[in-house]
């Protein structure tokens, strides 16, 4: 079984998913990284070379690929959830775990966004908050739900999926390094 990540952009997939992976001794498979060494390029220069539309269909085929995996946490990339197809490959073999984060996560994560979140270039804290209030339904198609707030590190987002994933699972990913 894998811990299947989503979330809006700057929720903290990546920075939780590699700490729950080397924690639990499991794999860390990085949707967007995939992509990246997929193409041979960034995502910012596959968007800007290629458009979003391309770019989501790359997304979908390495979605497909990564759901093969066992015994991962994969974080995948804000818009995954857009595809419902996407979801039901990574629930296949996997637990869905969506970090929401508070409106004042996203401000201040993205606020410092260095130009390599194609979506987010040239947009206005404004239009972040609609696209993330837009995906809100997308991301509640999970099993399970943490909220990201400006006081829990990275430790404690994944102490709280682990004990989430105890509850729901029966100790299941904990005791045996599922």
């Amino acid at each position: 079984m894998n811990i299947v990540l989503t979330g809006y952009m700057g929720s903290g997939k990546t920075a939780v998913g590699t700490y729950l992976a080397e924690k639990q001794g499991l794999t860390f498979l990085d949707s967007d990284s995939m992509i990246e060494q997929q193409c041979g390029m960034s995502i910012s220069e596959i968007f800007a070379a290629s458009g979003e539309e391309y770019f989501r269909s790359v997304e979908a085929e390495v979605i497909e690929r990564i759901s093969e995996y066992d015994g991962a946490v994969i974080s995948t990339g804000g818009g995954v959830v857009l595809n419902t197809q996407n979801i039901a490959e990574l629930r296949k073999n996997g637990v869905i775990v969506n970090l929401e984060p508070e409106e004042d996560v996203i401000l201040t994560r993205l606020g410092a966004d260095d130009g390599t979140r194609p979506l987010i270039k040239d947009s206005s804290m404004t239009e972040i908050l609609e696209r993330f209030n837009a995906r809100k339904p997308y991301y509640d198609n999970c099993d399970i739900k943490i909220k990201v707030t400006k006081d829990k590190g990275i430790a404690e987002v994944a102490e709280e999926i682990l004990r989430s994933l105890e509850e729901k699972y029966e100790g299941e990913f904990r005791s045996s390094g599922k």
